[in-house]
């Protein structure tokens, strides 16, 4: 690891950079999934009294955060400093962290939100480009990115279980254990080196200038990277014409993560407050719909693989219009359970079909480029999806983001259909 990072020496010997930034993933997706799935929906609602707008607003500004500086802070990661760049994103968001805590106002909890994401922002592309160098001397891409989305997995789904537990009349305990992780990471940041060079050139990446007198090397890098960006954008949109793709694919796309970004910031504050769920009750459903989805995507991912997606897709988007139909319709718990498991069942099917079908789309020429434009769709759906669930609910009733994410699906399923037949338009 010393030949391609600079200020490793003081690092354990056990300790790799690696070992460090799967530390830094799993805690952090710890906190997120604590505070997005659990604790603000039911705080911000029960205890604050805010709107489901409000809340929605929070969580969406959170993602934009997150997505939107991802590009930037990996660049300053690069040719500024890993180690400064990751530690002062993270203390951000443990200073984010502390204004959730004792915040009482709608507002600090969006810009709190908002911070959160901005300083979570530079953690993932440290960790794809900390891959893609180890692979290109070691290899073993694919067990480090598994291993990766473990720890992603891991605590997402250990967030909401180990809040639901600590929480009681009040959530001062949880915010305090939510402080003392943030610290832990920031700590385990400062372990990192403080630059990255590549595998291939001995040199560390620096800005090429010190102090202040460097205008004229920077405005030719700014153009330089500006004619490069606009060259870049019309490389991926003439790749994009080249491919011939159905034009149904671009709302699918669409469609797809905003039905499940409309459930989001109300799913728990409907199960705590409609259906009547403890906080035990609740972790159960999380443990055993989860479980069922995590699961069920194994054997589908494999069956996928063998059959295509044509299929999984259909029955997947069948069933996920049942389950939040039916989720809707009941608060009889027996029926509520059914439907859950219904919906992991779905989902199950869905995720790694649809993860493939894209996959497959996606030409060797301008690979990271179109999917970026890929995910660009996808994360606006991720934005906006919350925001329409707020409102269906402040508006309409606390059914109606249910309705209005069963209503996405089907869309889906009716696009679906046609766009499975000829996924790609002749010439």
């Amino acid at each position: 690891m010393s030949n391609r990072f600079i200020g490793s020496k003081s690092m354990p010997k056990w300790f790799s950079v690696f070992v460090c930034l799967w530390i830094i993933v799993f805690l952090t997706e710890f906190v997120k999934g604590a505070l997005l799935v659990t604790v603000l929906p039911v705080y911000m609602k029960n205890i604050l009294g805010l709107p489901a707008l409000t809340i929605s607003l929070a969580f969406s500004l959170q993602y934009v955060g997150d997505n939107l500086l991802r590009s930037p802070t990996g660049w300053l990661a690069e040719h500024v400093g890993l180690r400064g760049t990751i530690t002062a994103g993270l203390l951000l968001s443990w200073a984010a962290v502390g204004v959730i805590a004792f915040s009482m106002t709608g507002t600090s909890l969006i810009v709190a939100c908002t911070l959160l994401g901005i300083g979570t922002a530079p953690i993932w592309p440290v960790v794809m480009s900390t891959i893609s160098m180890e692979a290109q001397q070691d290899g073993g891409t694919g067990s480090k990115m598994g291993s990766i989305q473990i720890a992603t997995l891991a605590g997402t789904g250990a967030g909401p279980l180990v809040s639901n537990l600590l929480i009681g009349d009040s959530y001062r305990i949880i915010f305090w254990v939510l402080l003392g992780v943030m610290a832990i990471v920031t700590a385990a940041a400062l372990l990192l080196p403080r630059h990255m060079i590549t595998p291939l050139t001995p040199k560390i990446i620096r800005r090429p200038h010190a102090g202040f007198s460097f205008s004229k090397k920077v405005r030719r890098l700014v153009k330089r990277h500006t004619v490069r960006s606009v060259y870049s954008v019309r490389k991926v949109f003439r790749a994009l014409i080249e491919l011939k793709l159905t034009p149904l694919l671009y709302p699918a796309m669409f469609l797809q993560s905003f039905a499940i970004g409309i459930l989001s910031p109300v799913i728990t504050v409907y199960i705590r407050n409609e259906l009547g769920m403890t906080p035990g009750q609740f972790n159960l459903l999380l443990i055993v719909g989860g479980g069922v989805a995590v699961i069920g995507m194994i054997p589908t991912g494999k069956l996928v693989d063998k059959f295509g997606t044509r299929w999984f897709l259909h029955i997947g988007f069948l069933l996920a219009v049942i389950a939040l139909c039916g989720i809707a319709s009941t608060h009889a718990m027996s029926l509520v359970w059914g439907f859950v498991l219904t919906a992991g069942v779905g989902f199950a099917m869905i995720l790694p079909a649809w993860n493939t079908l894209l996959a497959e789309l996606v030409p060797e020429k301008e690979r990271g480029a179109i999917w970026g434009v890929f995910l660009t769709l996808q994360g606006l759906g991720t934005v906006l999806g919350p925001i329409a669930g707020g409102w269906t609910w402040d508006y309409i009733g606390p059914q109606a983001p249910f309705w209005a994410s069963a209503i996405s699906m089907a869309l889906l399923l009716i696009i679906h259909a046609p766009m499975s037949k000829r996924t790609r338009l002749t010439p």
